[in-house]
């Protein structure tokens, strides 16, 4: 029986995974017709960016024009540049009349809208690779040992998935919804990576305390609450709550690395290795130290652009170390 509910959430599991793939690379090459006009403008309507050498300043447009209207459709009437409905949306090549209103006056702008940029191909495409990376290697530990490690690295391989991969197509008006979801997951990643270096190899005091493991995700549906808020009030709170995100993230992450230092600190080098994680400390290693270094210098390091590639190194080693945890509890049993 217990065998039988194994192979129903492997099979579950692995149908999410491919779910997943498939609704972010439809996605991916969906999101490359969409034009790109180079300008953003605030809850209140007034642009507050105009891309340098872009579609919107070459058609006029100027950082402090109030929006009154797209293609004569009363902004107050339209959910931000964002979430424009699938018919307003412009592709490559069209173009959309913007009326805005500059120091009394009422300007018209034919804004036509460019390609996506190849640098932002690139960072797509990275992000997609990343996350393809996290999802294969998360699964594959699951699919092959019976272990709650092997479980909850299988659920941050799928999290991760949707974090970075999981925007799928263009849904218009509904695309606050994915974006948000999108950034719940990037959270809820983050605090499934602290759950797991609080249990692994070892649970630790904190990660034998289910006081310890509410909080955790205590706050991340705290936080899920306030998006659902952004998401109701738009497009008033638009955004409001991304720093408070960002700064969660950062915590979870810090809080993460603690613990793997506290688990580097108290045991020995022998059993790091035997237990899988001396493979995950490398891998962190390989991850962290180049991005560091490539940020402390701008990224003008040569080559320095792929180097956040090298964040499949954390998935990799996780999954070896998973495997190697694996065989050795079932030494230990024998």
């Amino acid at each position: 029986m217990a065998s039988l509910t194994v192979d129903r959430r492997r099979v579950l599991l692995l149908v999410m995974g491919v779910a997943i793939t498939v609704w972010g690379t439809v996605g991916f090459f969906q999101r490359l017709r969409i034009g790109r006009g180079g300008y953003t403008y605030s809850p209140e309507y007034i642009v507050n960016y105009v891309e340098r050498g872009g579609p919107a300043e070459e058609a006029g447009l100027q950082v402090g024009d109030r929006m009154i209207s797209v293609e004569g459709i009363p902004v107050e009437t339209l959910p931000l540049y964002s979430r424009w409905p699938n018919s307003l949306t412009p592709r490559a090549g069209e173009s959309r009349r913007l009326v805005v209103e500059r120091q009394g006056q009422s300007l018209s702008f034919d804004v036509v809208y460019g390609a996506t940029p190849r640098s932002v191909v690139n960072l797509r495409l990275g992000g997609a690779l990343i996350g393809l990376s996290f999802m294969v290697f998360g699964l594959w530990p699951f699919l092959t040992v019976q272990t709650s490690h092997a479980l909850a690295h299988a659920y941050i391989g799928l999290t991760a998935g949707v974090a970075t991969f999981g925007v799928g197509p263009y849904l218009g008006t509904w695309d606050g919804v994915v974006s948000h979801v999108q950034f719940a997951a990037a959270l809820l990643l983050t605090a499934l990576l602290l759950r797991f270096f609080l249990t692994f190899p070892q649970p630790k005091r904190l990660g034998a305390s289910r006081l310890a493991t509410r909080i955790i995700y205590g706050v991340w549906a705290l936080f899920v609450a306030c998006l659902v808020l952004e998401l109701i009030f738009h497009p008033a709170l638009y955004h409001t709550f991304g720093p408070v995100g960002s700064l969660l993230m950062l915590g979870y992450c810090i809080l993460a690395l603690v613990a793997v230092t506290h688990t580097v600190v108290t045991t020995t080098r022998n059993e790091l290795w035997e237990s899988g994680m001396g493979l995950i400390l490398v891998g962190l290693l390989v991850a962290i130290l180049p991005n560091l270094l490539a940020f402390l210098f701008a990224f003008r390091l040569p080559g320095s652009g792929y180097f956040p590639l090298l964040l499949a190194a954390i998935p990799i080693t996780m999954a070896l170390a998973v495997r190697k945890q694996a065989r050795l509890e079932e030494v230990q049993i024998l």
